[in-house]
């Protein structure tokens, strides 16, 4: 009996590890392309390279396009809706505490709150994918560009990640 027991659990981790993995890459698939505008920073992490922080537009909502009265807390989620423009590029349209509901030529971009500037009207979040890394000796090369284009890819499931850095 403790036999299967044992044998249960391990075939439920290396089951959980599969789904991980295969959600990951299942991404690409079925998740919608979206691309940002960014500008990059050129930190090193001693453990793991180079890599890029990106700072996203999208990230700074001005007053008008905040749905809502007051702030909600630190870390809270809120929900960003963008739209395409005519050169595909996404841009923020409004966003708040509630899920909008999008229509074709939009998506809705999970993110966190972080603090609001209220002299200039400003929300600032999160939506989680501010770090890239980059090959070893390239970091520099990323740093000297202004502004870049990321595409990333946002699942059915609410999982999103970053295809490519232009």
């Amino acid at each position: 009996m403790k036999q299967r027991w044992f044998y249960g659990l391990v075939s439920a981790q290396i089951l959980f590890l599969l789904l991980m993995a295969a959600a990951y890459y299942a991404m690409d698939m079925v998740g919608e392309k979206v691309v940002l505008k960014t500008a990059p920073v050129d930190p090193r992490d001693p453990f793991y390279g180079d890599y890029v922080e990106l700072g996203y537009e999208i990230e700074e909502v001005p007053g008008e396009q905040w749905e809502e009265q007051g702030a909600p807390d630190r870390g809270e989620k809120v929900f960003l809706l963008l739209e395409a423009d005519e050169e595909g590029i996404y841009e923020l349209q409004k966003a708040g505490s509630e899920r909008f509901d999008s229509e074709k030529g939009q998506v809705v971009l999970p993110a966190r709150y972080l603090w609001e500037d209220e002299r200039a009207s400003i929300h600032h979040v999160d939506i989680g994918l501010n770090r890239y890394y980059v090959e070893e000796n390239t970091g520099k090369m990323w740093e000297q560009g202004e502004e870049r284009l990321v595409t990333i890819v946002l699942a059915p499931w609410n999982q999103k990640k970053i295809v490519t850095l232009e």
